[in-house]
């Protein structure tokens, strides 16, 4: 790996627990946190195929990993009481939409309770900073019309799995009202998440879904190409979150927030999307022009407005669709040949933090 360029956030000699670290979006983040220095703990269930592969290959970046439900406040609880992190991350949840319509029960037990453990050990003085992860899916679905959702947006996500991110943000709210039992003062933000994209995710989700059919030479037909997302690329989104967490552990008074994390355009459709897929994989890229059947409701419009997090943070987005879909078909070349996935994340990781962003990390440090 390259090493870091002098004058970025330094997270040496920090312990930092990431929960969901084996997830899509936990692995990059663990890997850059590794990057930066931190002694990283990881804690994730390891439920399916693609958490237990990525779990194999974070134990060379992890000080230390469990694999523990964090619905299990009694682990939970021990893991940070052992470790005694300076910040925790929490991203451990269920985060597919359409399992929440699959099984409901299952998405609200894991989004709530997740976030009510993390949320009570930090009221109980155990956490001193927290970065708490939902979603833009937690605010009332837009109209045709509407002005792009802002922080200040109401509430109300109408599906299990937007509905769970919509109590999750209440919950934050209510108990960083509360005081802490230590005396200190919170130190958190609550991150809603727009869509994100990038190499290792095999979900169920609109990226992965075409490049394997790509990869299969079937043709693809989108849902709802005129569908409007805020894609933006998971790297871009890891760093928001290292400015995120620089910002909390130098705060000496209270600091608590909610942001929008969201590309400079608000959002794209996810025809366009696909386009610069297919653009970046070259032949066989097959597209449909008919749209797929899609078996549950799904938002037309999510135009989410970042200004907030861009401003508070000093941050910028380094990749744009094309430069976002880019990368993602470097990084499955790259393992289609025969990288692991840990090396070609951890390329892609260096050089993004050595290269195209590294002015703005440095400027808002």
């Amino acid at each position: 790996m390259a090493e870091r360029a002098e004058g970025m956030p330094d997270f040496t000699g920090r312990t930092v627990l990431v929960t969901g670290h084996s997830g899509f979006i936990g692995a990059w983040l663990t890997t850059v946190l590794e990057h930066l220095g931190a002694d990283v703990i990881g804690y994730s269930i390891n439920d399916d195929p693609s958490s237990a592969a990525r779990a194999a290959w974070l134990g060379d970046v992890c000080t230390r990993q469990y694999e523990a439900d964090v619905r299990d406040r009694e682990t939970l609880f021990s893991v940070i009481e052992e470790h005694r992190p300076d910040i925790v991350y929490h991203l451990a949840a269920q985060a597919l939409l359409c399992r929440g319509f699959e099984d409901p029960h299952l998405t609200f037990d894991v989004n709530l309770r997740g976030s009510l453990n993390v949320l009570e050990a930090a009221r109980l003085g155990m956490i001193p900073a927290l970065v708490h992860v939902t979603s833009d899916k937690c605010y009332v679905p837009m109209k045709p019309g509407d002005s792009k959702l802002t922080e200040d947006s109401p509430l109300g996500g109408c599906s299990p799995y937007s509905a769970s991110k919509t109590i999750a943000e209440i919950l934050f709210r209510e108990f960083t009202d509360l005081t802490r039992l230590d005396g200190a003062p919170y130190r958190a933000t609550s991150v809603r998440l727009g869509n994100v994209i990038g190499g290792g995710d095999d979900a169920d989700r609109l990226v992965p879904n075409c490049i394997r059919a790509f990869e299969d030479e079937r043709v693809f037909a989108v849902r709802d190409p005129l569908a409007v997302r805020p894609f933006q690329h998971v790297l871009d989104v890891v760093a928001g979150f290292v400015l995120a967490g620089t910002r909390l552990l130098g705060a000496e008074e209270r600091t608590v927030d909610a942001l929008n994390f969201a590309p400079p355009s608000s959002g794209f459709t996810a025809g366009e999307m696909v386009f610069e897929l297919a653009r970046a994989w070259g032949e066989p890229s097959l597209i449909s022009p008919a749209c797929e059947a899609c078996a549950f409701p799904e938002d037309k419009l999510l135009w989410l407005d970042g200004s907030k997090a861009s401003e508070l943070l000093g941050w910028q987005h380094a990749f744009d669709l094309r430069g976002s879909a880019e990368r993602i078909v470097d990084w499955i070349r790259w393992v289609d040949a025969g990288m692991s996935p840990a090396d070609a994340t951890r390329r892609q990781a260096a050089e993004y933090f050595v290269k195209p962003v590294v002015h703005h990390l440095r400027a808002a440090a």
